[in-house]
């Protein structure tokens, strides 16, 4: 077998598998799941947890498994089911966009800022995750006022 037939079955294998984890985090409570334990991931950072590290990773792998839970609708988190299947939307059609100049910007500012902030929450230097937040917020009403017609 030539090393072009070799590769092909293992590339067609790697989308598969992409592709049934894009579609357990479409489900809502893989991505409650997902989501929550992402969210353990910056206190695990900022205080040198590996507890809390090793908790945030197996709990986001948790997150691509088939849940043998019932549908949201039919639990006690009914209430929340809208709203995360409105944020599965949002996702979902971001992913969906075409790769235009903003969304291209995105992409750059997440894989720049993601190890950025991973790195500064290791050092416990919340200084520059503090000002980037700020200008985000500064540009953010900047933008809300240009739209509302106010000249900044």
């Amino acid at each position: 077998m030539d090393e072009t037939t070799q590769r092909e079955p293992l590339r067609q294998r790697a989308q598969n598998l992409l592709h049934r984890l894009r579609l357990r985090r479409r489900e809502p409570w893989n991505w409650l799941i997902q989501t929550f334990f992402a969210a353990l991931l910056p206190p695990g950072l900022l205080f040198h947890s590996p507890s809390l590290l090793v908790l945030s990773l197996l709990g986001m792998a948790a997150g691509c498994l088939a849940l043998p839970l019932p549908p949201m609708q039919y639990t006690e988190a009914r209430r929340l089911a809208p709203f995360i299947e409105e944020l599965i939307g949002l996702e979902c059609a971001w992913l969906a966009a075409p790769l235009r100049p903003r969304k291209k910007r995105q992409i750059i500012y997440l894989a720049l800022g993601a190890p950025l902030t991973a790195w500064f929450l290791w050092q416990q230097d919340l200084g520059p995750i503090g000002l980037a937040i700020a200008a985000w917020a500064l540009l953010y009403v900047r933008r809300k006022n240009i739209e509302q017609g106010i000249d900044p």
